[in-house]
């Protein structure tokens, strides 16, 4: 059970407590509510995909012929203004005006929460009372410290890139910060910047790269290989980066006689490369040569 002690501290949380909850209830006059600028991002999600998906189109309208360079660049020009607008989110400010007589009922309630989680917190055995030390997920408060260090550090990189869109290095930097996230909104976002990056250095052989490896795990295998193409234009015909993608890219699709033949060549092209055991790991995979493997993915 608790000492004096533990209720003396017990009393001063729960009046501060209270005191923090109290004070914006009971003032007066209308309050303002500042959404934030990610939660803002959110709502405008769905414009941003449609921006994307703009530009997607122009790109497949110009591989097929259907475009040619004045109007594919007017186009491009145009859905990439559009993308590179809705990166950016607007704070929003709504006017919330305090209903008459609210403010002291949920004081009420809100104490009463309070006071109840405490007392039995501190009734509570040893081995789990609140009094006892809380061991904190050291993993996850750094990996939250992280994200919000690259939110910010997209938020800088956006206004550099509004100052300077023709600033390679900025939007290259601005590519990284969205690669570095687990979504697919920011996969989008990352392909996006590359193929700017593309058109101020067209033979930017990272960008070709990165934008290659976003399109394979989002599983736009149309555009991947379409890059693929367009990246062997400048790599050269020894360039392990062609067959490794070509393979990679056969074997997503389950098209195994594909991605044994450009894995082969990888491999006669880049025996030493880094990533020579995990393509040889691919490539008896897709040959069905592993213990109780079928010939392809997911036979």
């Amino acid at each position: 059970m608790p000492d004096l002690a533990q209720w003396a501290l017990l009393a001063v949380t729960g009046l501060a407590a209270a005191a923090a909850i109290a004070w914006p209830l009971l003032r007066g006059g209308t309050r303002t509510v500042t959404l934030d600028t990610r939660v803002d991002a959110e709502a405008q999600a769905l414009r941003h995909r449609v921006a994307l998906d703009a530009l997607l189109d122009v790109e497949a309208d110009r591989r097929a012929g259907s475009l040619d360079d004045a109007s594919y660049e007017r186009e491009r020009a145009e859905a990439e203004a559009r993308a590179a607008e809705t990166l950016r989110a607007r704070p929003v400010d709504a006017p919330v005006p305090p209903a008459p007589g609210q403010g002291r009922g949920m004081i009420v309630a809100l104490a009463a929460l309070i006071a109840v989680a405490l007392l039995v917190g501190f009734a509570l055995p040893g081995s789990i009372g609140l009094g006892q030390r809380t061991v904190v997920n050291q993993a996850l408060a750094d990996a939250m410290s992280q994200e919000a260090d690259r939110q910010a550090e997209i938020q800088r990189l956006l206004g550099r890139f509004e100052a300077n869109p023709r600033d390679a290095k900025v939007v290259s930097d601005l590519a990284d910060a969205y690669l570095a996230g687990d979504s697919a909104d920011d996969l989008q976002r990352a392909a996006v910047a590359l193929q700017i990056l593309l058109v101020l250095e067209p033979e930017n052989h990272s960008a070709y790269r990165r934008l290659i490896n976003a399109y394979i795990v989002t599983a736009h295998y149309d555009d991947a290989q379409a890059t693929t193409d367009s990246y062997a234009t400048i790599a050269g015909s020894n360039e392990p980066d062609i067959p490794f993608y070509r393979g990679l890219i056969a074997f997503r699709r389950g098209d195994v006689a594909t991605a044994v033949r450009e894995f082969d060549r990888f491999l006669a092209l880049a025996p030493d490369d880094g990533r020579a055991s995990m393509v040889s790991s691919l490539r008896a995979e897709a040959a069905g040569e592993l213990p109780g493997a079928s010939p392809a993915p997911g036979g």
